[in-house]
């Protein structure tokens, strides 16, 4: 890299670690919450049938999303850098794959956030039983449709990764162990282990579950940066 192009890559870099973390914050507001043994899914959770969820956090989750994917745009403009000029069919997927999660990304977000909200207000206003059926069904109507988003997410990712382990990046495919998907399958298979070992539900495994994607690309940001920050950038 030309030193003007490494001092964009690493603004990149870091506005989009900027950006996963705020999207952290979101997925905290709705993950922070007390485990019950009787929780199950996204939103069939003690913590918001009871009431107990406060409803002000949907609002901090719509924000920092927003903002949030603004800045995650930054990031992936980096991953697109990271791969060698000359590997164009790479470079589309990422191009094209990360302009498709940017325009959807704030949507599934907040989607995901109105499961909690609505469980918690009806709960409170016509009862558990109603409750649960009124969100069943806004789920079963949105979630469907909203599943095309992981398509551009995956498809991004995914270039991403083999990028690395072909070597077509700027970096050693060593870095391959802070890649993004790596830690995604680590963090998200944190909550089976400690279920596995008899642990049960907890609010750590809610945060490892819900947090992962956006806390596994914060760690692939950092690392991206700070190897062209040492130097180790190949020509």
């Amino acid at each position: 890299m030309e030193e003007k192009q490494q001092w964009e890559y690493q603004k990149n870099c870091l506005l989009g670690a900027v950006g996963a973390a705020l999207l952290i914050v979101g997925d905290l507001c709705l993950s922070m919450v007390s485990a019950n043994k009787a929780d199950s899914g996204l939103y069939m959770r003690e913590a918001y049938l009871s009431g107990e969820y406060p409803l002000s956090r949907i609002v901090i989750l719509l924000v920092t999303g927003l903002i949030g994917m603004f800045f995650y745009a930054f990031g992936i403009k980096a991953i697109y850098q990271q791969i060698r000029p000359e590997c164009k069919i790479l470079r589309a997927y990422i191009k094209y794959g990360g302009l498709g999660y940017v325009v959807s990304g704030a949507a599934l977000h907040f989607l995901v956030g109105t499961f909690a909200y609505w469980i918690t207000y009806l709960s409170a206003h016509i009862g558990r039983e109603q409750a649960i059926l009124f969100v069943d069904d806004y789920y079963n109507r949105f979630m469907t449709a909203i599943y095309f988003v992981y398509i551009p997410m995956i498809v991004l990712m995914l270039a991403s990764l083999i990028a690395v382990l072909r070597n077509k990046t700027n970096m050693s495919r060593w870095m391959v162990v802070f890649h993004v998907v790596v830690w995604q399958l680590i963090f998200a298979g944190i909550p089976d282990i400690l279920q596995a070992a008899g642990a049960g539900l907890s609010t750590i495994g809610y945060v490892c579950s819900q947090a992962s994607g956006n806390t596994a690309a914060l760690i692939w940001f950092l690392a991206s940066y700070i190897w062209v920050k040492t130097g180790k950038t190949k020509k």
